[in-house]
């Protein structure tokens, strides 16, 4: 029925034996899918070895496969058809009148108002008071108009390999150092829109194609109209009532760009790989070297230093929704340079330890500790940037960024914002930078121009230390009885972490910062008693 109407006003590049109105869902329990998955089964081998040079000296070194799981707790079924609302209209005439056996507003009275039977016996929808759920009986054209994602049946989790060599060495008898290479690979399922507008129609180029969007936005008549279906009105009543009250069934039209289409009936249909791929259509590689310099708790200190270099790259996302594959880009969930510094220092004086063990000093400068952390972080690389127009080199962009002699002159202009061309008519051939006109920006239909993200320029990182004063009252030490007042001083320097810049041509504050990640300083004050 619906390849009938279609063939009645057909789109020109869409003949209408090509026109295929196929592909349902199901749900479970139904059509021998008794399971949302085939399920997966991973051999996950280990290896791992230790050699002891000398008394001081070990190397390490290790690699292993690891995969995620297909946890239950992290989907919920979805509840289409089965969930369904009533709503009986009270009046339909301003109040003149009322439903319920109430009848005309003069009968209201005590115990007979709408509330006393708001879902009433409704003769013209079978003596039924609620509307009842359609359950499965809506088949396939429960999820017809929905954006939804899906997994395949043979859906396979990311996997990774992960490896390790590091040399241990005591350096004296409470200092080790650490040095270590680590490294992973993952294969990443990756969600691709399994409905998507082929490339031949989308714009390329550096000009916006406004007639290009109007073109594919123009609307046909709905082949999926009721109209067209009133067969179903005999054969499957249930479904027709459905779809009689079902916007995507009553619209008069349908773009161009949704009939061009696999599966037009849906909205974006996304899968973990498309059929036939496979679902780790993706991967991540990841690399470091880390320094790890530790002194255990000796005469009343003890501390970890640990410096990280660290670079990894990510194909997790579709530039353009046509593509076969992932693209890839920074990965920012690593950043190329981490410190950590953590201590625990307690001083000397005090019942128990070295020093000023008892008498009125003690009271003062007794059992005193003092512990920090101390976290200085590069910032992830700027993203997530629109689809833009950079006329010239993008190679250059690091250079015209001119960050260092930007937040000299204010402190909040992350990079230079004059490389957003703002003038009439097309840009002249010598500059280098983006379009800022709002008018001249990409097309809703336009291929992917400009990086997702830039390494070049990266956000504001972090810069924090946190501290804790805390102070030991012994009551009675003997029986175990003491207790502990502390101070914590989080982001003690009260240091503040920008976030990512504006990052659209076309506003006022392109290049600046405007917020910041993170709190200010935060005090808390403790109070602990053991006994």
């Amino acid at each position: 029925m619906v390849q009938a109407a279609y063939a009645n006003n057909p789109v020109s590049e869409m003949p209408a034996s090509q026109f295929k109105a196929y592909g349902i869902t199901k749900y479970l329990g139904t059509g021998g899918y008794d399971n949302a998955s085939a399920g997966v089964h991973n051999w996950l081998p280990k290896f791992g070895a230790v050699y002891l040079i000398d008394d001081k000296t070990v190397i390490r070194g290790g690699w292993g496969m690891y995969a995620d799981t297909l946890n239950a707790a992290n989907d919920r079924p979805n509840r289409t058809g089965f969930n369904q609302a009533t709503a009986t209209p009270i009046t339909n005439d301003s109040g003149l009148t009322f439903c319920c056996g109430v009848g005309d507003a003069a009968g209201l009275a005590a115990g007979k108002t709408p509330m006393n039977d708001p879902f009433p016996v409704r003769p013209a929808s079978g003596n039924t008071r609620f509307d009842e759920p359609f359950r499965t009986s809506l088949d396939g054209v429960a999820r017809y108009n929905s954006n939804f994602d899906t997994v395949q049946w043979y859906h396979q989790p990311a996997l990774q390999h992960r490896w390790r060599i590091g040399v241990q060495r005591e350096i004296a008898r409470n200092l080790m150092v650490d040095v270590s290479y680590n490294g992973a690979y993952s294969y990443i399922p990756v969600l691709e829109r399994i409905n998507y507008l082929p490339q031949q129609y989308w714009t390329t180029g550096m000009v916006r194609n406004q007639a290009n969007d109007n073109y594919l936005n123009t609307n046909f008549p709905n082949p999926f109209n009721i109209k067209n279906l009133a067969a179903l009105q005999a054969s499957d009543p249930t479904l027709y009532r459905y779809m009689s009250g079902t916007g995507f069934f009553t619209g008069s039209n349908m773009s161009r760009q949704a009939m061009l289409r696999k599966y037009p009936q849906y909205g974006n249909l996304r899968e973990f790989g498309r059929p036939g791929e496979g679902s780790r259509t993706g991967y991540m590689t990841y690399k470091d070297l880390e320094l790890l310099v530790e002194r255990r708790m000796t005469r009343g200190f003890q501390t970890s230093f640990m410096y990280t270099y660290a670079a990894s790259r990510v194909a997790d996302w579709m530039a353009n929704e046509f593509d076969p594959a992932p693209t890839e880009r920074p990965n920012n969930n690593v950043m190329p340079h981490r410190i950590a510094w953590t201590a625990v220092y307690e001083t000397p004086f005090g019942k128990g330890r070295t020093y000023v063990k008892d008498g009125p000093m003690s009271y003062v400068v007794g059992n005193w500790n003092l512990s920090w952390v101390l976290q200085l972080q590069s910032g992830p690389a700027t993203g997530d940037w629109g689809n833009r127009f950079f006329y010239g080199d993008q190679s250059q962009l690091e250079s015209m960024f001119k960050h260092d002699e930007m937040r000299s002159t204010d402190y909040l202009k992350w990079f230079d914002p004059s490389i957003a061309w703002r003038g009439t008519g097309a840009p002249p051939s010598s500059f280098v930078g983006f379009e800022g006109r709002s008018a001249a920006q990409p097309g809703s239909y336009h291929v992917r121009m400009f990086p997702i993200r830039l390494d070049a320029l990266r956000n504001d990182g972090i810069q924090n230390l946190d501290l804790k004063i805390e102070r030991l009252f012994p009551i009675l030490p003997e029986r175990g009885l003491q207790a502990r007042f502390s101070v914590d001083l989080l982001n003690a320097f009260n240091h503040t972490n920008f976030s990512g810049p504006n990052l659209d041509p076309t506003s006022g504050n392109f290049g600046r910062v405007t917020s910041q990640r993170g709190l200010s300083r935060v005090i808390q004050f403790n109070l602990r008693v053991d006994f």
